[in-house]
């Protein structure tokens, strides 16, 4: 299939394997001390985004913030292209996942009652602004830009960034006590390739469909993980990733 827009001006193949090796040193970190809400957005956001200025310094054009955020997926003129769509397959996932969590049963209890009608809105809220908004800029918006930029297909990208969006979930499931995974590596492998690398494969492939809108990968991460959050809300627990 050929790509649906052409990689941001600017893009260069240093700047591609500066995300690679930066990805590999964030993982290899993330063994010793998992990343927090706050501090991913130093690590995922404002790192990538001083890489990417440093490393366009030569170029003055390129480094501007318009050209530097439309590298990562916000642009003008593009920022509703997928978001309806986003709001809708959220809202079927987040469906799905009551049927697979096994909350479930207490979930659907939440929506009988009528709680779930502003659980769920503050829960999608919270996770767009925590995770959906860090992940989603350094995965889609980042790593698998500049991984295209390499391999030469949006496609090739989204499989080589769904492996690292799983292995970016190994180490909150082995060292994270409210996982059920928690000292169990090869069972946090299962966990964070599986679950992360489903939901990986879906973000990835609405990046690519959604003529790179980072904002509605943003919106769909976030409902994704509003199921999960109130769990956490309502029940203690982990939450979403």
């Amino acid at each position: 299939m050929a790509n649906r827009e052409p990689i941001p001006a600017g893009t260069n193949t240093r700047e591609s394997l500066a995300a690679v090796a930066y990805f590999a040193l964030y993982l290899a970190f993330s063994f010793w001390s998992p990343g927090s809400e706050m501090r991913n957005y130093l690590t995922l956001v404002a790192v990538p985004l001083l890489l990417v200025v440093l490393l366009r310094k030569g170029d003055p054009i390129h480094r501007r913030p318009a050209p530097v955020l439309a590298s990562f997926g916000l642009r003008r003129g593009n920022l509703k292209t997928g978001v309806a769509a986003a709001v809708v397959l959220g809202l079927l996932l987040g469906l799905f996942q009551l049927t697979q969590r096994s909350a479930g049963p207490e979930l659907w209890e939440l929506i009988r009652t009528g709680k779930a009608l502003y659980l769920f809105p503050l829960a999608a809220i919270f996770g767009l602004l925590t995770a959906g908004f860090t992940e989603e800029f350094f995965f889609r918006g980042f790593l698998q830009t500049r991984v295209e930029q390499l391999a030469g297909s949006p496609w090739i990208a989204v499989l080589v960034v769904t492996v690292a969006f799983g292995l970016y979930h190994v180490p909150f499931a082995y060292l994270n006590p409210h996982w059920p995974t928690v000292g169990d590596f090869p069972a946090a492998l299962r966990l964070g390739m599986v679950e992360g690398g489903l939901g990986g494969l879906i973000l990835g492939a609405a990046y690519v469909l959604w003529k790179r809108n980072l904002l509605a990968c943003i919106v769909l991460h976030g409902m994704i993980d509003a199921v999960p959050i109130m769990t956490m809300i309502k029940f203690g627990g982990s939450g979403g990733g």
